[in-house]
């Protein structure tokens, strides 16, 4: 047990180290800096990296959670949703599941208020809510039997649109509300904690299966999630869930073949595309830690020669070199602690700085803050920083003889050899690991830069995308394709629209079904999968509304309607690889089932980026909406965009298109209000985020770096000021000392650039997956940072060795 003794050394300790730091506040200001610095960045991705990574998500046993994907690998798919009859089959059969459920998301439309609304809704099977733990707020979630027909017209409320659309009225469990045209009663209203995965929804309604869903298992629309039994592994489940899917195959091969089961948990599924971004800016922070600490601990080497005569009159007196040692340690861990004070409001502004800057596929922003994980990190960090980096000087600081050291007469001790040579290997590791953070970052900047001049094959300027939502229970067959079209014609008389349009899924807004389709005349080959391509729902005009290029053909026309016979449009990555050597046009296919018509082409277009800026084209077939057959209505059912090309500012028309879609219908809301400029600024987001941080950090390490080198050659002049002098007085050129001193600062700054260049190449490789369009070993990136960083280092060296060539040798002389 530690004796009163004990703590009153310590606290006299204290007490000293505070009063040693506050002599000179000049460095320890600089040394608290440069550690809040690093501290601060640490703290602040630590937070990021508990609040996404490591903090448990919200749901009972989420270790146990997963995600039941159906996948195709002979596709490439490994995370499609699952056909409602495949998901009964799992519920019939599977034995390692405590509980499966499923759910879709989906537009709503609710109407009552002064406004219609459009809301994020999902169609849940009443097992949802027990699966993830929901509790309520008011009243309950679905009943078993809540999933039939007959009994499914009830509502359970986000505790989000409780607050927000009825003003948290505690009457609201048991009035009617008018979704989607028809009338549902809520029962219950979810905590203000309840969340469906990583969904927006704010109302849920109950999913009944119906008998047209359980005969077509070719459409995939359920997300379907699982509870593993205690004890049972993904492994086993795994293997179990495979099995199934093999004996479905087997009685449904038209629709099944090459089709399995993909069980994914649920914080990977959420959080694994974030995760080596997170980990990358990491470990850049973890870089930007050391530099900081190399300098902190060459600031410390330069205190502790400067007090070896202080150190030598206390080991004259009695004082044990243990208690010496940890009389600096104490001064390095108060300094440290000091820093981490600082780093922890450098922190803070920094988490509110990353949110701010967040991408938009960053999922659990709202899991982060500075915590007790956080607090309890940055404190263990500033304590491992000052023992670690402090324990160098501090066991320097004790290694002169006592006898040498008081003979010297009061007058300043040269820096020993030893302490000179750690000195400058600090300062090389320091510029080693700047060039490995700057080279990282300008192969994130380059690789930003080459993703932002991707050609998406469409021309974003000056459009506006907006949606609308069509009730089922409202629109049916010819009153959606005449709404639409009534809209189309009102709209392209608008002041200022030069052409509007329709789709179902814009390029880069995450939309992307595709298709198998058969070719007329050519079989498929015994055992082949069958070809298979994205699908396209869109309006005559959409080609001239985006600016896609038509290459052959021509573009729909409105002679295309319903009644007229069925025309099909390709992309070039479609008609060169199904139709090589020939000309497509006037060829005929069918996509989808047998009852789906076969369709003539009439135009093949340029191709575009529609997944993402960096992905590969797709083939692509574009249908007339008002042509799509009613096998493939989930397709185009729900919402539909309207594509915009304005001749001004495109933001100026809402006003005008939302007025016109309420004359045709008022209780039709217009939501999603974006740009096609915002739509390809988004697809860029996480690249943008990893080179803003990456390029903030670089910069951070080569300052700290600089300071290091400029610190340790100041030093170096100042020690050798004698030196200097007698070099003079022995006929030596203002040019010599000058080069002298350069050629210093030039030799740490290539050892450290040599070192540095070997570190970067191993650390490119790693993150190799995250660039595009450059090579990991980029050769302008790693011929650029080493001579910037040659430059800056001389130009800091430049200031000690100007003063080391304006060395008077009358005055050292006297002095000496």
């Amino acid at each position: 047990m530690p004796t009163f003794a004990a703590f009153e050394s310590f606290f006299k300790d204290l007490r000293y180290a505070c009063r040693m730091l506050w002599k000179t506040p000049g460095s320890t200001l600089v040394a608290v800096f440069a550690l809040a610095l690093g501290i601060g960045a640490n703290s602040a991705i630590f937070s990021v990296v508990n609040g996404i990574l490591l903090r448990p998500l919200e749901y009972p046993n989420p270790e146990r959670l997963a995600i039941l994907w159906e996948a195709n690998p002979s596709k490439g798919i490994n995370d499609f949703y699952a056909s409602p009859a495949d998901y009964r089959d799992w519920l019939q059969e599977s034995r390692s599941w405590e509980r499966i459920a499923a759910f879709r998301t989906h537009p709503s439309i609710l109407t009552g208020g002064a406004l219609p609304e459009r809301l994020e809704a999902a169609s849940a099977t009443p097992g949802v809510f027990g699966l993830l733990g929901a509790r309520t707020a008011l009243g309950r979630t679905f009943l078993p039997d809540e999933d039939r027909p007959s009994h499914n017209h009830v509502a359970v409320l986000s505790y989000g649109l409780w607050q927000r659309r009825f003003g948290g009225d505690p009457s609201i469990v048991g009035r009617s509300l008018s979704i989607d045209g028809g009338t549902y009663q809520v029962v219950g209203v979810t905590d203000s904690r309840f969340r469906l995965l990583d969904t927006e929804t704010e109302i849920w309604l109950p999913y009944t299966l119906d008998a047209k869903e359980l005969k077509e298992r070719g459409f995939h629309t359920l997300k379907v999630i699982a509870r593993l039994k205690p004890g049972v592994s993904l492994g086993r489940a795994r293997h179990e869930m495979q099995s199934i899917a093999r004996n479905i195959e087997l009685q449904f091969p038209d629709t099944n073949k090459g089709w399995t089961v993909n069980p994914v948990l649920v914080r990977e599924q959420l959080v694994g595309n974030i995760r080596p971004t997170l980990f990358t800016l990491l470990g850049a922070v973890c870089f930007v830690l050391l530099i900081a600490c190399s300098n902190v601990a060459n600031l410390l080497l330069v205190r502790a020669g400067g007090r070896q005569k202080e150190v030598a009159v206390r080991t004259a007196l009695g004082a044990s070199q243990t208690r010496i040692v940890r009389q600096m340690l104490t001064e390095s861990v108060l300094l440290a602690l000091a820093s981490g004070a600082a780093g922890l409001m450098l922190a803070w502004c920094g988490v509110q700085a990353l949110i701010a800057l967040r991408p938009a596929d960053i999922p659990r922003m709202e899991s982060i803050a500075i915590d007790a994980h956080v607090l309890l990190f940055t404190l263990a960090v500033a304590v491992a920083t000052g023992l670690i980096f402090g324990a160098g000087p501090a066991l320097t600081s004790t290694r002169g003889r006592v006898n040498d050291v008081l003979k010297a007469a009061g007058r300043s001790s040269m820096a020993s050899v030893k302490a000179r040579r750690t000195r400058s290997v600090l300062v090389v590791s320091e510029i080693a690991l700047s060039v490995a953070l700057l080279a990282g970052a300008g192969l994130m900047i380059r690789s930003f830069l080459r993703l932002q001049s991707v050609n998406p094959g469409f021309r974003p300027d000056h459009v506006l995308t907006m949606e609308v939502a069509l009730p089922e229970t409202q629109y049916k067959d010819a009153r959606v394709g005449q709404f639409y079209s009534q809209l189309l014609g009102r709209i392209e008389n608008l002041p200022g629209v030069q052409r509007a349009a329709l789709t179902r899924n814009v390029p880069l807004s995450g939309g992307d079904p595709s298709l198998n389709f058969e070719i007329e005349h050519r079989p498929i080959p015994s055992g082949a999968e069958q070809p298979r391509a994205k699908y396209r729902a869109i309006s005559g005009g959409y080609f001239n509304a985006m600016g896609i290029p038509v290459l052959k053909g021509r573009a729909f026309a409105t002679s295309d309607g319903q009644n007229a016979p069925s025309v099909v449009i390709v992309n070039d990555t479609m008609a060169r690889r199904f139709w090589p050597g020939e000309d497509p046009i006037g060829k005929r296919m069918k996509a989808g089932f047998d009852e789906s018509p076969w369709s003539t082409i009439v135009g093949v277009v340029g191709n575009i980026k529609h997944a993402s800026l960096d992905s590969e084209t797709s083939a692509e077939m574009y249908y007339p909406y008002e042509q799509v057959p009613p096998t493939l209505m989930n397709f185009v059912e729900g919402s539909m965009t309207i594509v915009l090309r304005t001749a001004a500012e495109p933001v100026a028309m809402v006003n005008s298109v939302r007025d016109q879609v309420h004359s045709l219908d008022p209780a039709q809301p217009v939501f999603h209000v974006k740009t096609m400029e915002d739509f390809v600024h988004g697809s860029t987001a996480q690249p943008r985020f990893r080179a803003l941080l990456l390029g903030v950090f670089a910069g951070v390490a080569l300052l700290l770096a600089i300071v290091g080198l400029y610190g340790v050659i100041s030093y170096s002049v100042a020690q050798r000021a004698n030196e200097m002098g007698v070099r003079v007085a022995l006929g030596a050129a203002r040019g010599d000392l000058l080069r002298l001193v350069l050629g210093e600062g030039a030799r740490m700054a290539g050892a450290g650039i040599a070192v540095g260049v070997c570190l970067a190449l191993g650390l490119a490789r790693a993150i190799a997956k995250l660039l595009y369009g450059i090579d990991a070993a980029d050769p302008v990136t790693f011929i650029a940072i080493p001579i910037l960083l040659l430059t800056v280092a001389l130009l800091a060296a430049f200031v000690p060795a100007m003063r080391a060539a304006r060395t008077d040798p009358a005055i050292v002389l006297r002095q000496e």
